[in-house]
């Protein structure tokens, strides 16, 4: 049986930016219509905004009982944060709320590790394998790649090539925090060294240094395996 998709078009970075600011003032039962009208002036087509309005939703709206808190906290950092920083947010709540998004993302992390440039043939070949050879699966790995576009993550070369034009360094304590459990949640293993979680694949276009003492009082566990080597859970 075929995987769900879910992810069916391009998500703009203002459309995200706009859920979770009208999101801290809105009831939940209320953002559809609020979206609705936002939207209008950008989507004119009913379907197409009705999806983005959707998949909007799903990602900082409707999420799952266990992101909750994350959710909340990220509501409330967002107003101070800075333009590199609401990216992460929403970077981190897409993940969250899209296991084919983290999917694409690995794969082109995986990628951009081994070759200075991914194509969306190589993507489209990789998922494929795990999400079946269907004409749905090319349309949401190019509406992803459409969005990583649209939000400055990655660069479109022509030819389907696409390259990375830098990595975002993040410096805030709580981001990188708020990041680290994202990836943590995301992440097949639940207990990882420091390293070898803040070089994931799916963290590909963000860099940060951790400083152990900066996730005191947080919901990773540290623990400290030897002189030099710390473990991370939740």
């Amino acid at each position: 049986m075929n995987k769900a998709v879910g992810f069916d078009q391009k998500i703009q970075l203002s459309h995200l930016d706009i859920t979770a600011q009208e999101l801290r003032y809105t009831e939940k039962k209320d953002m559809y219509a609020k979206l609705d009208e936002y939207l209008r002036s950008d989507i004119k087509g009913d379907k197409s905004r009705k999806n983005a309005i959707t998949m909007l939703m799903k990602i900082w709206c409707m999420v799952e009982p266990e992101y909750e808190e994350m959710q909340r906290e990220a509501l409330q950092a967002f107003p101070q944060a800075s333009g590199s920083e609401k990216i992460l947010l929403h970077w981190g709540m897409t993940l969250l709320a899209y296991p084919f998004f983290k999917c694409v993302i690995e794969e082109m992390g995986n990628l951009l590790k081994l070759q200075n440039e991914v194509s969306s043939q190589q993507l489209n070949r990789r998922i494929k394998l795990l999400y079946g050879d269907r004409r749905r699966v090319e349309v949401a790995v190019s509406a992803v790649l459409g969005s990583l576009k649209a939000w400055g993550l990655i660069e479109h070369k022509g030819k389907s090539i696409y390259t990375l034009p830098g990595r975002i360094s993040i410096q805030g304590s709580f981001f990188k925090y708020w990041i680290l459990e994202v990836l943590l949640r995301v992440s097949e293993y639940n207990i990882m060294p420091v390293d070898m979680l803040t070089s994931q694949a799916a963290f590909f276009p963000f860099e940060f240094d951790v400083n152990i003492a900066e996730l005191h009082g947080t919901r990773i566990k540290v623990d400290r395996q030897g002189l030099d080597q710390f473990m991370l859970s939740l």
